[in-house]
């Protein structure tokens, strides 16, 4: 075995143990989820059957109204950052004069604004606009976090489409926005399969956001609602806190498993790209 071979088993198999080091802790979590109550508290020890009591106090309303939550408000950050993005990295991409470069400078500004900076300003400003306590709050919250970094991506991204497509669509009477949504963006999936997948999991996961901006238990998103569930039950038992848990990281982990291999395509096209 040559010394780029040894080099090569050698990184997988760093990788293979850097891997198991980041699943232990799932692992624990699905375990402690189905630990009966007289060893819950003795973490080495392993559950001799799947105790699913926990799971039965968790799935009730308050769990499902929260998940519905959840998908409107990731489904609908996700969906208007799309509409908006795609169309601005577009436009930044073709688009030579100097005001296209100064606003795509101003777009990348945005990235290196903290957001615990400006969670104060964006209170009044919503308290002003009557927005508070509103899922529409929060799907525009989450639009202006992130149209700097998707812009990016899609002006990365649309520099690879060769102008004869549009030139071609011109000529043949096809106005700008109907060549856009019917040649262009088809050709940029993998760049908004990439941003689905590298985003979903901080609107999903993000608990200080809807805790701040929300008051009503109606409308509000998982995250905060496990804290929330965890605090209403006034005791010291932790197994239907583990069981949310892990029927909250289920949809992510499907949606991942279904569409792993778009988002290294799409991540591969677009370290080669531009």
């Amino acid at each position: 075995m040559n010394g780029s071979k040894r080099a090569s088993v050698g990184t997988e198999i760093a990788l293979i143990v850097a891997a198991c080091f980041f699943l232990l802790p799932v692992l624990y979590l699905v375990l402690m989820s189905f630990k009966e109550p007289r060893i819950f508290y003795k973490p080495l020890q392993l559950p001799d059957r799947l105790y699913l009591d926990y799971y039965r106090q968790a799935l009730g309303e308050e769990f499902f109204r929260s998940l519905l939550n959840s998908l409107l408000v990731t489904a609908g950050g996700l969906a208007l950052t799309i509409f908006v993005a795609s169309m601005a990295g577009y436009a930044l991409s073709r688009r030579k004069e100097r005001i296209f470069q100064l606003c795509f400078y101003l777009f990348m500004s945005g990235m290196v604004i903290p957001t615990v900076g400006s969670l104060i300003p964006l209170f009044k400003l919503a308290t002003f606009l009557q927005l508070i306590n509103t899922r529409t709050l929060l799907v525009f919250l989450y639009t202006a976090g992130f149209i700097p970094f998707a812009s990016f991506l899609y002006a990365a991204f649309t520099k690879s489409i060769p102008r004869e497509l549009e030139e071609s669509a011109n000529i043949d009477g096809c106005g700008s926005f109907r060549m856009f949504w019917v040649i262009i963006f088809p050709l940029l999936l993998p760049a908004t399969g990439t941003f689905i997948l590298t985003n979903v999991y901080g609107i999903w996961n993000d608990f200080l956001t809807p805790l701040i901006f929300l008051n009503s238990p109606e409308k509000m998103t998982l995250m905060p609602m496990i804290v929330q569930f965890m605090f209403n039950q006034q005791s010291i038992n932790f197994g239907p806190v583990f069981a949310i848990s892990v029927l909250a990281m289920l949809p992510l982990l499907l949606l991942f498993v279904l569409t792993q291999k778009h988002m290294l395509r799409g991540l591969v096209m677009g370290s080669v790209k531009g």
